[in-house]
């Protein structure tokens, strides 16, 4: 195999592709449950913006780019757990939610996890190219 042939093959955003396992999440089992956990390979799409990214050499204004994205990332999560501790304490006074199902728990802790991968990729491609 020539050597250009195996630097297109083994390139980073061939594993954008499996983010297309996601899609498995809108199926059921055998036994007829959701499976709600396959969301969570919708966080493969974040290779296309590594692999875009990974093209060059690493630089100041990259790795500014990265830690900018990272203080998003990490302003996103503390909002999601401000958000959480909110629910939890508007349940116990308004709410009055007494049981939630281990699906939803599931589907939320996929489509978070994808989404959070996603974000910072995406991040650090939008502060690196666009501004």
């Amino acid at each position: 195999m020539g050597r250009r042939l195996r630097e297109v093959l083994f390139r980073a955003e061939w594993c954008g592709f499996l983010g297309f396992l996601g899609l498995l999440g809108f199926t059921k089992s055998y036994s007829g449950e959701p499976q709600y956990v396959f969301f969570s390979f919708f966080s493969f799409f974040s290779w296309f913006f590594v692999g875009y990214m990974q093209r060059e050499t690493p630089d100041e204004r990259l790795v500014q780019s990265h830690q900018r994205a990272d203080s998003s990332t990490l302003k996103f999560f503390s909002l999601l757990l401000a958000a959480l501790f909110a629910f939890v304490i508007l349940n116990d006074n308004a709410l009055h939610i007494r049981h939630v199902s281990m699906k939803a728990v599931e589907l939320i802790v996929a489509c978070v996890f994808a989404f959070s991968v996603l974000l910072r990729s995406f991040l650090v491609y939008y502060y690196d190219r666009v501004e």
